[in-house]
């Protein structure tokens, strides 16, 4: 009898192990990228990753046949998207729609760091290409971002909505204390995908679920104790998550403190029906 295959996988961060993916050898200086979700992992539908970029490194324009969107964690960047070129930093997001040329560069004196995520999944250098890079140079000075940007956004703890508050997760009925700020979905724009950040308030948790897409999560801050396929795991900063369609999970935070984590879903949930609690079906076992 063969093992079943779970449906997920656990790794954690680690900048020494992020390597310069090969496409951007020749279209890039100091960056460097630490894969977490990939075909690899078993994934069909996303790749998401750690990005790092030294002080004075940059991307060379380019574009890609999917979407991309990101979350700035750390450093000073300058992003060229489209004809417009953006002065960026924490808290910022945003969402490279398919095609759209793009570049970075960092303008700061210390490495920056984003989340990436790209959908539909990259494909491997042996089966096609879908990143190309165009004629360009890489801007030097940008602007910070106006309120009403397309495509780009700002997060500070005032966004956070308060127990009680309205979801604004399409299809997910607010649970005492967790809290979901949406960063990109479909309201933003998002054709593949959502990304956004999480937080569980000491004892607070969900019940085993399970989707009809993938998600992948990055942790921020605190503890978490995930369980998927059965498997239980404590997570803490810097540890990430994937569970693919169909895989059972859940979260508690068994802690003192809030949990936070950057999330990602592929494809775009549907507007209802999004989650499959176990609990509302084991009567009929």
């Amino acid at each position: 009898m063969t093992k079943e295959k779970t449906m997920h996988f656990v790794s954690k961060i680690d900048p020494s192990l992020a390597s310069i993916p090969a496409l951007y050898e020749q279209g890039s200086t100091g960056f460097r990228r630490a894969s977490y979700v990939d075909r690899v992992m078993g994934s069909v539908h996303m790749g998401t990753g750690i990005c790092f970029l030294d002080a004075n490194g940059a991307i060379r324009p380019h574009l890609h046949s999917f979407e991309e969107s990101f979350y700035i964690l750390d450093g000073s960047l300058l992003l060229q998207m489209g004809e417009q070129v953006y002065s960026l930093g924490p808290g910022h997001f945003g969402l490279i729609s398919t095609g759209v040329p793009h570049s970075w560069r960092n303008a700061g004196e210390q490495p920056a760091r984003w989340l990436e995520m790209q959908a539909p999944q990259p494909r491997p250098l042996d089966y096609g290409r879908d990143t190309f890079f165009v004629d360009g140079e890489v801007p030097a000075e940008g602007k910070p971002p106006a309120p009403d940007s397309p495509m780009l956004g700002y997060f500070d703890e005032s966004q956070l909505p308060r127990p009680g508050a309205a979801s604004q997760m399409e299809g997910f009925n607010p649970t005492t204390g967790i809290a979901i700020k949406m960063f990109v979905d479909r309201s933003f724009g998002a054709l593949h995908q959502s990304l956004f950040l999480i937080q569980y308030q000491p004892g607070a948790k969900i019940d085993l679920h399970d989707h009809t897409f993938e998600e992948s999560y990055f942790i921020v801050s605190g503890q978490v104790r995930a369980t998927a396929d059965g498997e239980t795991c404590d997570l803490g900063p810097g540890d990430v998550i994937w569970t693919g369609v169909g895989c059972i999970h859940s979260f508690a935070n068994v802690g003192t403190e809030p949990v936070r984590w950057i999330e990602t879903q592929a494809p775009l949930p549907p507007a209802r029906e999004v989650f499959r609690f176990e609990r509302d079906w084991v009567q009929y076992a």
